[in-house]
């Protein structure tokens, strides 16, 4: 399926198509109203704009476009790599061409991958040792207490399951075991 745009639309109102594209927006038009009625109207506005032209021409002297191009403000003048720049950007990022999503996924892929190259942990490749921040003797021996503390702690507490009846626990109030794990069911 051809794929029509509103510049297609524009072109066949003008009458301004190539053969090929002239049958492709026609079939386009016979199958979508919606187009249908905005060439329907845009014909119509066409003849009213000939209409009008004919009972009140417009007039302009000759050197009218010239006088305006006078009054426009100078633009101003962009450096050599300003407008390098620009051309690098209407090539990577074409305003009318298929490609154009593509192209942009591709360029977001390949910043995430630079990203990920930079950013990463770096292997000392001679000791094969990733390049980690360095520790003082001091945070060395905290982070080694902290998990002796650990290991004493969970080392001292008495493993429960689902057999064991650990005190204080809301099963032992259920099945009326009291603090010290003895069942207190009356017989």
């Amino acid at each position: 399926m051809v794929k029509i745009n509103n510049n297609d639309l524009v072109d066949y109102v003008d009458g301004t198509l190539d053969a090929a594209r002239l049958a492709a927006v026609e079939a386009h038009l016979r199958t979508n109203a919606e187009d249908a009625e905005l060439v329907s109207t845009m014909k119509m506005a066409q003849e009213a704009l000939g209409e009008w032209d004919e009972v009140e021409p417009v007039k302009v002297s000759d050197d009218f476009w010239i006088k305006v191009r006078e009054q426009l403000p100078e633009q101003p003048q962009r450096s050599w790599f300003r407008g390098a720049l620009a051309q690098l950007g209407a090539w990577a990022w074409p305003a009318q061409s298929p490609l154009r999503l593509s192209m942009r996924v591709a360029a977001i892929a390949a910043i995430i991958a630079l990203g990920a190259i930079f950013f990463a942990p770096q292997q000392d490749i001679h000791r094969g040792e990733t390049n980690q921040p360095r520790l003082t003797q001091d945070e060395k021996t905290f982070i080694q207490q902290s998990l002796d503390r650990h290991s004493a702690y969970v080392s001292s507490q008495p493993l429960s399951g689902p057999s064991l009846i650990v005190p204080g626990d809301v099963r032992s109030a259920e099945h009326g075991a009291d603090d010290a794990g003895h069942d207190q069911t009356p017989e």
